[in-house]
């Protein structure tokens, strides 16, 4: 973390470490102490310059992967028998705790109606191919919080896999709400690729969210199909 070079280097490595072990359902290459050091050292910097958004959105990025860890660690832990049924209640509540208060957390972080876009006035009509509506007044970040769509669609998405591999572990159907949280993080990609002022490529940040997000969509034509157009808008993205 001396320099920030490498700690570009590092968040880049431990993103794709991260969505590995989660997919896989096993461990994280790198040790929990990596994400640890890079999670008090963004949230340091956050305390250092509470007016600083950049550092702000650093930190939240780190704390979702260290979370990401967690959930990875004790999972992979469940898999090799190496936790007694109470341990693995026990971690599993705290982690649940901890989404729980991070949530809340980002939940009520921008809240003034200002800090969204208001309208989408140069995109398509409504059409039956439409799985959301993505024209929510009140949910897209604008301007200089635009970040914050990648720091909750990042949020999501670490829900879904842990809600999904709990059911797994305790033997349990899927649980019916994955679905709507896969639509949610389905209308923020399609609002990020419809906005007009977000960054060059911005719809390229939520390309591993996407993926993650189509597992647990409905299993008709319809939702398949926007699938295929979104994955071919990356693919023309580069």
């Amino acid at each position: 973390m001396q320099d920030e070079t490498r700690r570009k280097i590092i968040s880049w490595y431990i993103r794709f470490d991260i969505f590995a072990g989660m997919m896989s359902g096993g461990e994280t290459m790198l040790g929990r102490e990596w994400f640890a050091a890079c999670a008090e050292h963004y949230e340091r910097a956050a305390r250092d310059r509470p007016e600083h958004l950049g550092a702000r959105f650093e930190a939240y990025f780190a704390t979702s992967r260290l979370l990401a860890t967690d959930v990875a660690l004790v999972f992979a832990a469940k898999t090799k028998n190496s936790l007694t049924d109470e341990q693995f209640a026990t971690n599993i509540a705290s982690i649940v705790d901890r989404l729980e208060v991070y949530g809340e957390s980002l939940e009520t972080a921008f809240t003034d109606p200002s800090c969204f876009v208001k309208s989408f006035p140069d995109t398509p009509a409504t059409s039956d191919d439409d799985i959301n509506d993505y024209r929510d007044p009140n949910f897209l970040y604008e301007g200089e919080l635009f970040t914050m769509n990648y720091v909750l669609i990042d949020v999501w998405a670490l829900e879904l896999m842990f809600k999904y591999q709990l059911s797994m572990a305790q033997r349990q159907p899927v649980p019916p709400e994955l679905t709507h949280l896969s639509l949610k993080k389905c209308k923020m990609f399609e609002a990020v690729e419809v906005y007009d002022k977000g960054p060059p490529g911005a719809v390229l940040g939520c390309l591993a969210s996407l993926g993650i997000a189509s597992l647990f969509l409905p299993r008709d034509k319809k939702h398949t199909d926007w699938c295929r157009r979104k994955y071919a808008l990356i693919e023309q993205h580069g």
